[in-house]
């Protein structure tokens, strides 16, 4: 029976009352599929990824690579774009002891569990931002940006266009403002994203270092929203130019 729910369930997502009886189900009770309804409402240009799990650790293959590209004890700048509640930078104080790092995440909630969990350290800070453009340009040595340029709908089979819930011109936007957030010889790090680091007009000013086997629960979508065939490789990596 478990077997042909699962075969069922993305043929009923694109019925249109399956939304409606999700949406009736899960509000009542789950905190956070509200929060993600609400960011969904006040942030629909801004808002790619609307759930915030995050784990310690989560990509040792990236911050190992990073880590050992940037060197361990050097005073460097970091960013974690779509921080969530803080495992990412708490996990890059591990990697990078003498660093400043930041966190920004477009939800309020999750950075106000970020600051619960600060401590003492000085060389952290978290802000409630949707965005790069506040940062100074030039001013990090590396922007960590993991699984957040997606969308969890994006997972059904059944999408080949990604612009009803994520846009390549919005993704395009805020990589552009990452490469001017960057150091010549910064690191711009993706992964699971639903667009191409490589079709942007940003991407001419970088080089790829980091190849990783792609998540097969993450499509990807071309310039023109549409999904493009199954990669063999994902470009995780980059070093900007200078």
């Amino acid at each position: 029976m478990r077997r042909l729910v699962d075969r069922l369930k993305p043929r009923l997502r694109t019925l249109p009352f399956f939304g409606a009886l999700r949406f009736v189900y899960r509000f009542p009770c789950d905190s956070n599929f509200r929060r993600a309804w609400r960011l969904q409402r006040r942030h629909p240009d801004t808002l790619f990824q609307p759930a915030g799990y995050t784990v310690a650790d989560r990509y040792p293959l990236v911050f190992r690579f990073a880590r050992e590209t940037l060197g361990a004890e050097r005073p460097l700048r970091l960013l974690s774009f779509g921080c969530s509640t803080g495992e990412e930078v708490f996990t890059l104080r591990r990697y990078f002891p003498a660093a400043f790092i930041k966190g920004i995440d477009i939800d309020s909630v999750s950075i106000a569990r970020c600051n619960e969990h600060r401590g003492g350290d000085r060389n952290v800070a978290f802000a409630v931002a949707h965005s790069t453009a506040g940062e100074e340009s030039g001013s990090y040595d590396a922007i960590f940006c993991m699984a957040v340029l997606r969308h969890g709908a994006l997972t059904n089979p059944a999408a080949e266009r990604c612009d009803e819930f994520i846009r390549f011109e919005d993704f395009e936007r805020t990589v552009a403002d990452f490469a001017r957030c960057l150091k010549p010889g910064g690191l711009l790090a993706l992964r699971f994203s639903n667009f191409r680091f490589r079709d942007t007009d940003a991407a001419h000013s970088f080089k790829c270092l980091l190849r990783a086997r792609p998540n097969a629960s993450t499509p990807v979508f071309g310039r023109d929203n549409r999904r493009l065939a199954a990669p063999t490789e994902e470009e995780v990596v980059f070093r900007k130019r200078g």
